[in-house]
């Protein structure tokens, strides 16, 4: 015979491979199996097990023993090679008690003394009943006088007697049936406290797989047990790390892994995967969209984007969602809110992103903005980008102070949650050797490295790929709004990186300076990261003119405003850098507007912007400054800043 490849979705029926072959009894042999490989993808993993079996002479049942229950046989694959037949494959579910046989009989003689006891007690209490009777009839006989009843005071005298013996009888009696009841029921609570020091009696069950197989002679093989497991995924997560603005940015590619199967992945191969496998292999399809009504069309915008989206299940396992919202001209929406049914919720960022730990029996999200149609969406996704659209009616009820509302927005920051597991080291990781794999769904990355996976349900990091990135570095600043000078790094050959959307720890010159969310979909040719704020380069910007007059000769009201501007560049090497201000822009055909002094800026005539390049050498500054005029009819009173 030759080595024998098989590959086989499970049954509860054993399958034979020949019409006419005879199974005899086979003699079982229980293999062990061990976790070897895990391919994780963004929701679920495929676990494969490996064993070496060594089959006599004949028949033999291999029995794959102790797998857990969550399996589903009927999607179980099993691959060997070796020099034997397969015969049939079958499966069933085994249960050993783990403690608590050995007590068993004596946990139930101890239930039974208690039964006993509990008995006793019952009967104690019916002669409390009779107590009760004696008591009742006697009250309702002992009220009666000597003419009413015709006795003598002697006799009336030897009653009083004896009903006050009775009723001292009555009570001592309750007396002890109550200190009898008492110590019986010590009793029962000590046989309970020996009961309870006994050992529990707990079983176990699993899920056995029975493979026979038939060889010439005593023969050894390996045989790999392959299934699904739902319980499980992962998340992107990026280090961005620059050490110096002459260097190349460093990108470090993670997954963050997660599982809770049951079964512990100890010193596995592991695989990340892009995709995620599905029974439904096929597109959507398009519905009608149907208007009804003047602002319909408007509203099915956002509708109409997140149908796909909408479409989709709840997932029980997703632990954390991720995302932009935006509205439907894909402008990002700031401070949006985005809220769970029980009450938590979280808002966006000045992108439009969002970062969310979905709490226990939450299934849905809800996504909300002022002027906004709410949308609601299960959560089936760990990245879930949503747009809303504006609703016409609520724009007529809405009423915002923008200044307060600024404020109330951006005066104070939520703290995002970071995983730990980089949070305190800095300096650059050492990552496997892997090996990438294309399909047209998905990218495989197999990582030469191992790794532990507990099943606590919490993220594990795993180092999949380092890159190089040859970028521009650009600082930038708008000092009117914000004192700090930014760094960004971009770049353009992206694409090639296999990169998903997800959350980017952000090291510049070692320090650890904060994170942000790499979000993909709205990305054209160069992808932008933030650095955060450089404090070895200073800005500043000061009014220098402020002059309000009306002309004799035009009877115009004229005003004139001017503006310095000065870079430090405190650094050891030169920098390019934008700084961005503004000119007012005329609404009305009455207000001239002329720019006075640019000192090099750009001015784009319908925002006002005003933009400057500048190279600014090592240890050197730099001042410009923006000058302008405004001539109005003086009877418009212009509030001019």
């Amino acid at each position: 015979m030759t080595a024998l490849l098989l590959i086989w979705i499970g049954n509860s029926e054993a399958h034979s491979l020949g019409e006419n072959m005879t199974l005899v009894n086979a003699v079982e042999k229980e293999i062990a199996t061990e976790i070897d490989h895990v391919v994780v993808y963004q929701q679920g993993a495929q676990v494969e097990r490996v064993a070496d079996v060594s089959v006599a002479k004949g028949v033999t049942e291999l029995v794959f023993t102790k797998l857990n229950t969550s399996i589903d046989p009927n999607q179980l694959r099993v691959t060997g090679n070796g020099n034997f037949t397969v015969l049939s494959i079958s499966h069933r579910y085994a249960t050993d008690t783990l403690s608590g046989a050995e007590s068993a009989r004596e946990r139930n003689d101890l239930q039974r003394q208690q039964t006993a006891l509990s008995q006793r007690i019952n009967e104690i209490n019916a002669q409390r009943v009779l107590f009760d009777r004696e008591e009742q009839l006697l009250l309702n006989n002992q009220s009666f006088t000597v003419k009413d009843s015709g006795v003598d005071l002697d006799r009336l005298m030897r009653a009083n007697t004896f009903f006050r013996e009775r009723f001292l009888a009555i009570h001592e009696g309750r007396k002890a049936i109550d200190e009898d009841v008492k110590k019986i029921q010590n009793e029962i609570n000590d046989l309970q406290l020996q009961m309870n020091a006994l050992p529990p009696f707990q079983t176990e069950t699993w899920l056995e797989i029975l493979v026979r197989v038939e060889a010439d002679a005593t023969e050894a093989g390996k045989m790999l047990l392959s299934y699904w497991m739902q319980n499980a995924g992962w998340t992107p997560s990026y280090n961005a790390r620059v050490a110096d603005i002459e260097d190349p940015l460093r990108l470090e590619y993670q997954a963050l892994v997660r599982q809770s199967t049951g079964e512990d992945w100890d010193n596995v191969g592991m695989s990340i995967a892009t995709g995620t496998p599905s029974s439904n292999r096929s597109k959507p399809n398009l519905t009608p969209i149907k208007l009804d009504g003047a602002y319909t069309g408007r509203a099915m915008k956002g509708s109409v984007a997140n149908a796909w989206l909408k479409s989709q299940p709840y997932n029980p396992n997703i632990r954390e969602v991720r995302g932009q919202l935006y509205d439907e001209n894909g402008s990002p929406l700031i401070g949006a809110q985005v809220r769970a049914n029980n009450g938590a919720y979280t808002t966006t960022d000045v992108n439009g992103f969002y970062t969310m730990a979905v709490p226990q029996n939450v299934s849905n999200l809800s996504y909300s903005y002022s002027g906004y149609a709410q949308e609601t969406i299960n959560i089936s996704q760990p990245v879930m980008n949503v747009a809303l659209s504006s609703s016409p009616v609520m724009l007529e009820e809405l009423s915002i102070d923008m200044e307060e509302d600024a404020e109330s927005l951006f005066g104070g920051r939520a703290e995002r949650r970071r995983e730990n597991f980089n949070a305190q080291a800095p300096n650059a990781m050492n990552f496997a050797a892997v090996e990438i794999g294309y399909s047209p769904t998905s990218t495989r990355f197999d990582i030469s490295s191992k790794y532990d996976i507990p099943a606590d349900n919490q993220p594990h990091a795993v180092r999949i790929l380092s890159h190089e990135l040859a970028v521009e570095y650009l600082y930038q600043a708008t000092p009117k709004l914000d004192p700090q000078v930014y760094l960004t790094a971009l770049f353009t050959d992206w694409e090639e990186l296999d990169l998903l959307d997800g959350r980017m720890h952000i090291y510049f010159e070692d320090d650890y300076v904060g994170e942000s969310q790499l979000q993909l979909d709205f990305v054209e040719d160069t992808l932008a990261i933030s650095l955060g704020p450089d404090p070895s380069i200073q800005i500043r910007r000061k009014r220098t003119l402020r002059e309000d007059r009306t002309s004799i000769i035009s009877g115009k009201r004229e005003y004139q405003r001017a503006y310095e501007f000065k870079i430090t560049n405190r650094k050891r090497s030169d920098i390019h850098i934008q700084v961005d201000d503004q000119m007012p822009i005329a609404e009305s055909e009455d207000i001239e507007i002329s720019a006075l002094k640019l000192d090099g800026g750009a001015l784009d005539d319908e925002t006002g912007q005003v933009l400057w390049d500048l190279d600014i050498p090592a240890g050197k500054s730099k001042t410009f400054e923006l000058k302008y005029e405004i001539k109005a009819p003086k009877e418009m009173g212009l509030r001019v800043e």
